[in-house]
């Protein structure tokens, strides 16, 4: 999972979108920008299996492709390299950066996550940041595992202290990669996701390696719009925001006025999202009555994935989203 954010905060800022499922023909096609074409070629799927490539920036095409012996194309146009997701049913997912060129997907339904693509510089660049961090996440992962089942009171907080350190450390990696690592697009994209933990200063010295192409990038311009925006700090009143629910209402943070808010964002498909999301139901259920409110903030591109998740982890309080995926200014 490419560029997992830290999650241990207490305005909990989990960012991990897909876009809505377009569907379409084997070969499909976008409209604006220069062009890409992948071919895929991947083993191990059923004849008719159904493939979907799901962008995770707004205003990107999503795509529902159909396998036929193994093989389908894809012809379209990006105005730059772009993170996706490729998933297959029932579980089959990874995630790959394309960009405007001939590209080739091969692989097998045994290690999906691990399909190479072939012709993308920033897959290329993205392998090796990945190959450092998936071990640590697997790692983490399984002390999580193992905090969620624990009953012994003190081997709990022992398996806790261990939890916080070795999210310490997997961030103290990529923040060294920030300044280490050759500028690239995933390492845009990693700076982004680190941008709430590192100070505005090192934010901007970080920004300021990255050339002028990247930094004219989608993610390089919310950057820029983000150093360029007020600092909140603790004690300041959180600014006004208008956003829709689940039920198409608007809903005004400033309605909330006099209670304890807790800004929750989230995405369907990011697993620490919602293995938080299935422990706040306590947590409300235990301060509701004392003014705790809670805003789910969903940043899902897909209404109906966005719904299904929501009743999934019992979320019955507030549910907003913009649908915006990483361009949501509001979050």
């Amino acid at each position: 999972m490419i560029g997992k954010p830290i999650m241990h905060m207490m305005i909990l800022k989990k960012i991990f979108p897909f876009l809505f499922f377009l569907p379409i023909a084997c070969l499909a096609q976008q409209e604006k920008g220069k062009p890409f074409e992948i071919q895929f070629d991947i083993s191990g799927l059923s004849n008719g299996a159904k493939l979907q490539l799901n962008s995770f920036q707004e205003g990107g095409r999503s795509y529902d492709v159909i396998l036929k012996d193994g093989k389908c194309a894809i012809k379209g146009t990006l105005e730059e390299p772009s993170l996706y997701v490729l998933t297959a049913k029932p579980n089959l997912r990874a995630v790959i950066w394309i960009e405007p060129a001939r590209m080739k997907i091969l692989g097998d339904s045994l290690h999906f996550s691990d399909i190479a693509v072939l012709n993308s510089r920033s897959q290329a660049d993205a392998i090796p940041i990945n190959r450092q961090l998936d071990p640590m996440w697997k790692g983490a992962a399984e002390l999580d595992r193992k905090i969620e089942i624990e009953t012994d009171s003190v081997q709990l907080v022992e398996l806790k202290i261990a939890s916080d350190h070795y999210y310490r450390s997997i961030r103290q990696l990529r923040v060294h990669n920030i300044f280490d690592k050759t500028p690239s697009y995933p390492l845009m994209q990693e700076l982004y996701f680190l941008r709430t933990s590192l100070t505005r200063d090192s934010l901007q010295l970080a920004f300021d390696r990255f050339p002028q192409n990247m930094k004219k990038s989608r993610t390089g311009r919310f950057l820029k719009e983000f150093l360029q925006a007020k600092e909140l700090r603790r004690g300041d009143l959180a600014p006004a925001f208008i956003v829709k629910d689940l039920n198409n209402n608007d809903v005004n943070l400033t309605d909330f006025r006099g209670k304890i808010v807790v800004l929750d964002f989230w995405a369907a498909w990011c697993v620490p999202c919602r293995k938080s999301n299935k422990k706040l139901p306590m947590l409300y259920a235990k301060y509701k009555k004392r003014g705790l409110e809670i805003l789910s903030f969903n940043l899902d591109t897909n209404r109906e994935i966005w719904k299904k998740a929501a009743v999934e982890d019992f979320i019955c309080w507030t549910k907003v989203g913009h649908q915006q995926a990483l361009n949501s200014k509001t979050a």
